[in-house]
């Protein structure tokens, strides 16, 4: 990467992390453009040649964290279709929440954000809602392709879905408010194993 290109990457990455301190501290409505390039030590036209506006910054910081959800849960769905019994699922289903509470750690703010407009009315919660019925998806995928593989019994995956990822959320909302009953190492594999037991097929 040249010198420009890399003055480029380094202005988007601090209109980023101005972005990211503006909306967990004021909210997402209430903090102003003017001020995120102030804190990121650019002019206020500096910051609509990286984003075309207010919403634009939002999105990219939620879908930092989303986007590597959704190849997290891809790359699951396709190691989990070449399973050829419930058994061989378990260490996918391993990899998969290891690999989710390592991307939940690491972008914590950028979750937190999310969280705090989850319910706000405007772009910023719809964009949140967005995403939140997009990992949905990906969860109800991953669900549908067990159910006809025979790895799972079947059920209304839609609804399996919306409980495993709504459970999951209330996780790890607890986890970064620090509830100190939550181990975040052995929430992934408690998760997977109660929603497999309660799906697995019936034999006989």
């Amino acid at each position: 990467m040249g010198r420009r290109e890399q003055n480029k990457a380094d202005k988007r990455e601090r209109l980023l992390a101005a972005g990211l301190h503006a909306f967990l501290q004021e909210g997402w409505s209430a903090a102003s453009v003017e001020r995120i390039a102030a804190d990121a030590g650019v002019a206020r036209g500096t910051f609509y040649l990286y984003f075309r506006d207010k919403e634009a910054l939002f999105v990219a910081l939620i879908d930092g964290f989303v986007a590597p959800v959704g190849a997290v849960l891809t790359t699951a769905r396709r190691d989990l279709a070449a399973c050829p019994d419930a058994e061989s699922t378990f260490p996918v289903y391993a990899v998969l929440g290891f690999q989710l509470a390592a991307l939940l750690a690491e972008r914590a703010d950028e979750v937190r954000l999310y969280f705090a407009e989850s319910r706000s009315p405007g772009p910023a919660g719809e964009a949140v809602r967005a995403c939140a019925a997009s990992i949905v998806a990906h969860t109800e995928d991953i669900l549908e392709d067990a159910v006809a593989h025979g790895v799972l019994r079947p059920h209304a995956p839609h609804a399996v879905a919306l409980a495993i990822v709504g459970g999951v959320e209330r996780l790890v909302e607890g986890w970064l408010a620090g509830d100190a009953r939550i181990d975040p190492e052995s929430v992934p594999g408690e998760v997977t194993a109660l929603f497999r037991r309660g799906l697995a097929p019936v034999i006989g």
